[in-house]
């Protein structure tokens, strides 16, 4: 556009200069010429989309890749449609409210800028002072990202941190979450943006607990393991009841005899009419 303007003021200066019967040189109208290409050639980078504007209002018209040629009084704006990063791993993982505690989930999820809808994208956002990246940059602060952190403490509202306790020693494992909430978590992305962006990938890594929820998971655990030793207890009471019971509807005078033969001793009273239950001597 702003060649555009300078090739008119330049053919509207000479136009004055000859309603005026003053001469103007030929190098005066090819200048203008030239001002007047230059308005109508624009590039568009690699992995972006181009915007075509009309003095300063989307067409609805894309450009690909490469030169593009347009009306003088056309633009041509960037619009990023490469794959871009939703970073919330290590210390920027986002905490939310999960089922009896509070949790930060750690994940990078990739995505990419529907090309159909970047004209009313480019058109929904304004430039914004401190915010980098233009409308595209105010595109992402103000919509991706708020709506990428919704989706994810929506997602684990129903995420139980004491379903890490094996039930079987008590012990914590690290959750699979890229196997039970990658699913999810794009669903809901889909729901939410899917229109103006392609979700590429998420990917997980371990959460981590506030200090309430971690007691709370240790407690728990403790339980269990309790539960299995009492279970363990119980099977040995059980084991010396069963033996017990056989011991006592065994014949005393051969029970006598074999304990006499396993401790080493004289069977002594075994034998007698008074036979008791253990050897003498």
């Amino acid at each position: 556009m702003l060649w555009f303007i300078i090739s008119l003021a330049i053919l509207a200066g000479a136009i004055v200069f000859l309603v005026k019967g003053r001469h103007v040189t030929a190098g005066v109208f090819g200048m203008a010429a030239i001002f007047l290409a230059i308005a109508c050639v624009h590039v568009v980078p690699t992995r972006n989309v181009g915007i075509v504007t009309s003095f300063g209002k989307p067409t609805g018209r894309t450009a690909d890749v490469g030169i593009n040629w347009t009306a003088p009084w056309q633009d041509i704006d960037d619009w990023d449609a490469s794959r871009n990063t939703f970073n919330r791993l290590d210390d920027a993982c986002l905490w939310v409210s999960v089922s009896g505690g509070r949790a930060c989930i750690p994940v990078q999820i990739e995505w990419s800028a529907r090309e159909e809808n970047a004209p009313a994208d480019w058109a929904a956002y304004k430039e914004v002072d401190g915010i980098e990246g233009g409308r595209f940059g105010t595109f992402v602060a103000r919509r991706i990202n708020p709506q990428m952190d919704a989706a994810i403490t929506a997602t684990f509202v129903s995420f139980n941190p004491l379903g890490t306790v094996d039930p079987a020693s008590g012990g914590v494992k690290a959750p699979d979450l890229n196997a039970q909430y990658r699913e999810p978590l794009r669903k809901a992305l889909e729901a939410s943006i899917g229109g103006s962006v392609t979700i590429d990938s998420i990917a997980y890594g371990t959460p981590s607990y506030d200090q309430a929820t971690t007691n709370a998971i240790s407690a728990f655990g403790q339980k269990v393991l309790e539960k299995r030793n009492l279970a363990v207890d119980k099977e040995n009471a059980d084991l010396r009841a069963e033996i017990n019971r056989k011991l006592a509807a065994q014949d005393k005078t051969v029970f006598c005899i074999q304990e006499a033969a396993r401790l080493g001793k004289e069977p002594g009273l075994c034998m007698t009419s008074a036979t008791p239950v253990r050897p003498i001597g």
